[in-house]
């Protein structure tokens, strides 16, 4: 809801004295040696900023999921996170909001915004660089982390490097100038910032090993939650019932919707395909005669997570001969695996190279290909023996991707930045 102007006021001033406190507390918390003050710039949310612009969620749920795995393995591995989101949820009410303080957690900051689009990444921008000066008076900013090449992001981290001597990090994938959604000016406007940031970075988190930047990286393809690693041992599921595949993904030509509905034609097998999402093909998804399809739409994060514990098997369709996918790795996946579920893949980016034979993997985007795969997957899904032996390969997969273990590798990043800049300062 709109705040009035009192309210506003309460919402905007970043340190209030109870607030202050609690962020000193959590930097006490996550202290340790190789402990980073991090602020991390991302399109993260909760429902709380939802319910105030009276919108609906515009991330997907898997972009929603990898921003919130981020924030756990950097607390992980001992830093203390600041996270600004600029939370654009698909307002175009044409009305101002302005941004808060998250209640839901105490860590988390909304940007102001504008429910226009285009003009909103402006004013993103103008309250994005108040509040880092906010900030910077208070406590020191060891390094700021950005989401993609978004341009209110970019802008913020090119003006935090040149004004404040912070070092910056990206957080690539999905290779915005590759995005069959972003065309003409836009994308323009995007291969100008995909230039100008490159050749300013200090280090980057990659989504694949494809990816090629000029500056020190880390590949981090996805992470496992401790919590989540007992789940593997306990996913043996009954073999008498009908089994139940899941698709959850934006509902696009790019994450392969359409090879997945021209793929039922050649598969005869039993099952019930729940697919969840959003997206330009949500219609034809609506209109598909298949009874076999059950059509969820886009789900809140627990209802998401219900399905995919009812789920048997999940599928990942992403169509590996389109340049998007260069730039971009179904990080999902992990979250599948350590929800011990067989999963159907196509060989985008280098997941075959990533997870090899825990996969069940087809190739060149062909639904043939892919009935086959879904037709193989509900065969081990039957077979006490097989399954498993894929539940053994998945257990090894979880063991060698927790979250604490991909913090290792971040952390040593964020050192070899820190040190690179502090020898860079002491130079000038």
């Amino acid at each position: 809801m709109h705040l009035n102007i009192l309210e506003r006021r309460k919402s905007t001033i970043f340190f209030r004295k109870q607030k202050k406190f609690s962020v000193i507390r959590r930097t006490r918390k996550w202290n340790c040696k190789l402990g980073k003050k991090i602020l991390y710039v991302t399109n993260y949310y909760l429902d709380d900023v939802v319910k105030q612009r009276h919108s609906e969620p515009y991330i997907s749920q898997a972009g929603q999921n990898k921003g919130r795995y981020i924030m756990d393995m950097l607390r992980t591995g001992g830093n203390d996170v600041i996270v600004w989101s600029n939370a654009w949820t698909n307002s175009h009410s044409l009305k101002f909001y302005r941004g808060f303080q998250s209640e839901e957690d105490s860590s988390l900051y909304y940007s102001d915004i504008v429910g226009i689009p285009g003009l909103n990444a402006y004013v993103c921008l103008a309250s994005s660089k108040r509040f880092l000066r906010k900030l910077v008076k208070k406590q020191k900013i060891d390094v700021i982390i950005f989401y993609n090449m978004r341009l209110e992001n970019s802008k913020l981290a090119l003006y935090a490097k040149k004004h404040f001597k912070i070092p910056i990090i990206l957080q690539y994938e999905d290779g915005l100038t590759n995005d069959a959604n972003i065309r003409g000016l836009k994308k323009l406007v995007y291969q100008n910032m995909e230039q100008e940031v490159l050749g300013q970075l200090d280090g980057a988190f990659l989504v694949n090993s494809k990816i090629q930047v000029p500056c020190p990286s880390v590949v981090i393809r996805g992470a496992i939650r401790d919590r989540e690693k007992s789940r593997t041992e306990k996913c043996l599921p009954d073999t008498d019932h009908i089994p139940k595949l899941l698709f959850s993904s934006t509902l696009d030509r790019q994450r392969g919707i359409g090879v997945l509905l021209e793929a039922l034609a050649y598969t005869k097998e039993d099952f019930i395909l729940t697919i969840t999402g959003r997206g330009e093909a949500e219609q034809q998804v609506r209109a598909q005669k298949d009874r076999r399809i059950r059509f969820l739409g886009y789900l809140d994060y627990a209802a998401y997570k219900k399905e995919l514990e009812e789920t048997d098997i999940c599928l990942n369709v992403q169509l590996a001969h389109h340049e998007f996918g260069n730039f971009s790795f179904p990080s999902k996946i992990f979250e599948y695996l350590s929800a011990g579920k067989l999963v159907i893949s196509s060989d985008v980016a280098d997941t075959k190279e990533a997870l090899g034979d825990t996969l069940i993997l087809y190739g060149e985007d062909d639904p043939r290909q892919l009935a086959a795969a879904i037709d193989r997957a509900i065969a081990i899904q039957k077979n006490e023996k097989e399954r498993q032996i894929y539940q053994n390969k998945i257990a090894a997969v979880v063991e060698q991707n927790t979250i604490d273990k991909v913090a290792e590798r971040v952390n040593r990043l964020l050192e070899k930045v820190a040190n690179s800049h502090s020898k860079h300062i002491q130079g000038e």
